[in-house]
């Protein structure tokens, strides 16, 4: 495990750890698995399996972006999806548990009351999910953050100057997974 893992971040990372070691990522081959969410103007332009122990898959994360080569602005205000499609069930709080922490972390904030506005709101969103379903949260310049669980809106948060720092979670410089993320980047600028 690398150095810079927290181990106080989230009940989800513990339960990881507890099933035996950090994730393990794989590129997806095949481009179905993970398909568009009615965003005609939003890319796929990268994806990943995601294991736990290299044995039991937990889902596949994708990243949609306008162009691919957007990826070096992901945290600036660009159109962006993080999607992520569930193989084993997690608790709603658990996930808005890992949000709010990766985001205090990347923010460096004291405590979850400082957290602004539009973030603590999608932070606060997640559901209760089974295997075979879908979150997606879409980031659009000037509409805000909105959350989707398998194609219906779960919340839509306003924006904010802040809003397109939710995506820190996944690509921050603390985030939830740092070989997901290097491996999302990297793909996506292959893809340019």
């Amino acid at each position: 495990m690398s150095q810079s893992f927290n181990w106080k971040i989230s009940k989800l990372r513990y339960a990881l750890v507890l099933m035996g070691t950090a994730l393990c990522l794989g590129t997806v081959t095949a481009q179905a698995s993970l398909p568009k969410a009615g965003n005609d103007d939003l890319a796929l332009c990268a994806d990943l399996e995601l294991r736990v122990a290299g044995l039991f898959r937990v889902g596949t994360a994708g990243l949609y972006l306008e162009r691919c080569d957007y990826v070096d602005r992901i945290l600036e205000s660009v159109p962006k999806q993080f999607s992520l499609y569930l193989q084993r069930s997690f608790r709603g709080d658990d996930l808005a548990s890992t949000a709010r922490d990766v985001l205090i972390e990347n923010l460096d904030l004291a405590s979850p009351d400082e957290l602004p506005e539009a973030l603590a709101c999608m932070a606060e969103a997640y559901e209760d999910a089974e295997p075979g379903d879908r979150y997606d949260v879409i980031y659009r310049p000037g509409r805000g953050l909105t959350m989707y669980l398998n194609g219906e809106v779960l919340r839509h948060c306003d924006e904010t100057e802040q809003a397109a720092k939710y995506f820190m979670i996944w690509f921050g410089e603390r985030p939830f997974h740092r070989r997901m993320r290097d491996e999302l980047i990297s793909q996506a600028r292959e893809r340019n």
